[in-house]
């Protein structure tokens, strides 16, 4: 673990910065019409799930 702590260290200074690019990724919404209607049940089952476990915040 701390060989490869050095190495990432290492590369930071060779490179003036992180050794890959630090990106998230796109987020692309889902279009219902393109969902079987198995997958579009397991998505409203994923948000049911959420809210009953308080994986929630306000929309404002």
């Amino acid at each position: 673990m701390s060989n490869a702590v050095g190495m990432f260290l290492k590369q930071v200074v060779l490179r003036r910065g992180m050794p890959f690019d630090v990106t998230l990724p796109a987020s692309h919404p889902l279009d219902i019409s393109m969902l079987t209607e198995d997958e579009f049940h397991a998505e409203l089952e994923k948000g049911h799930s959420d809210i009953e476990k308080g994986n929630i915040r306000p929309a404002g």
